[in-house]
């Protein structure tokens, strides 16, 4: 037997579909992980069979997203630095002002809200 076979990449068909397959299943239980330990408080502790329930909720999920994800992520993470470098390279000259404006409350930055929506919909 050959060990080519071992290898789900051997087979051409499915080699394109399981990135996608693992990111769908990682999402579904990254989602129904969150919503369980919200709505289920006993989820939130530790079980002497599987040990600490949010860890297989939640984190674990998230660390297979973002290893399925790296080159997006990586790609999405310079897209926003590279924003807050040129808008703080805009609003720079404005500092030098003697003159003070009220302040305002300020907004969420959308940057990782859409970094965030990226990652977990994509």
């Amino acid at each position: 037997m050959r060990t080519a076979f071992l290898y789900s990449s051997a087979v051409p068909s499915f080699a394109k579909k399981e990135p996608a397959i693992a990111v769908r299943i990682a999402q579904v239980w990254l989602a129904f992980g969150g919503l369980a330990l919200l709505c289920l408080p006993t989820l939130r502790g530790y079980s002497e069979w599987v040990g600490w329930l949010p860890l297989w909720l939640v984190v674990v999920p998230a660390a297979q997203l973002a290893i399925l994800r790296w080159r997006f992520l990586l790609g999405a993470s310079r897209r926003v630095c590279s924003r807050l470098r040129r808008r703080r390279a805009v609003s720079a000259p404005h500092h030098a002002r003697s003159v003070r404006k009220p302040v305002r409350p300020r907004r969420a930055n959308r940057g990782t809200h859409a970094l965030l929506a990226a990652f977990l919909f994509r």
